[in-house]
């Protein structure tokens, strides 16, 4: 994806309405569009959220917030836990969903039936409007790991998100690491980190993802 300057058509204005005809055929530019308001900055006031498009699927898109907005554990204890059973799935389709968008807004964000793949144990699915991208969907939309490099708000930062000398950060992915002890997540150089780590360590990002019907 090569990437213009904002103001231009890189990154479109639209109030919170997603026009059908303007988010058709990007081609490789990539796109950043407004939707929903969440706290940013260090004053902890709401903003607007820019996301990432990356992927127009016809009448609806897929994004993942530009920043880190927040931080949060995948779960509250290193205990064996599922994407389906974490406390950040909860989080996220509930305290979030409601802090960052209205009931209109809502409306246009498309349940999500997602498959989470867990090694030799098969695959689980779930249905929820917000989620974390997946390992496999990570490799798919950020082949550059210099596209998978995240910066947080300072508002995540506030919230405890480790950023390194160049203020980038980590940011977690819904797949297990080796073990369902552990969550995979990017690391600041946009590496893929199918390892994982904890699921209870408080230092990762959270760049939601979600599905906005056109």
């Amino acid at each position: 994806m090569s990437e213009t300057k904002a103001n231009s058509s890189l990154f479109i204005k639209l109030n919170n309405k997603l026009n059908k005809d303007s988010l058709r055929g990007f081609g490789e530019n990539t796109m950043y569009i407004n939707f929903g308001n969440y706290p940013q900055g260090a004053d902890g006031k709401k903003s607007p959220i820019e996301w990432l498009v990356l992927e127009d699927l016809g009448d609806e898109v897929l994004v993942l917030s530009r920043y880190g907005l927040d931080c949060k554990k995948y779960h509250h204890k290193k205990v064996n836990v599922t994407w389906e059973q974490c406390d950040l799935r909860e989080w996220l389709n509930n305290d979030f969903l409601k802090a960052a968008f209205s009931e209109e807004e809502i409306k246009r964000i498309k349940v999500s039936e997602l498959k989470t793949k867990y090694g030799t144990d098969g695959e689980n699915s779930t249905k929820e409007r917000v989620f974390c991208l997946s390992i496999e969907e990570a490799k798919r939309y950020f082949k550059n790991n210099e596209k998978g490099q995240c910066n947080p708000t300072d508002y995540a930062r506030n919230q405890g998100t480790y950023v390194d000398t160049n203020s980038y950060c980590f940011w977690w992915l819904r797949s297990p690491g080796f073990s369902n002890y552990h969550a995979a997540y990017v690391d600041v150089l946009g590496v893929h980190n199918e390892i994982g780590v904890d699921v209870d360590i408080v230092l990762n990002a959270v760049r939601p993802a979600l599905r906005i019907i056109k």
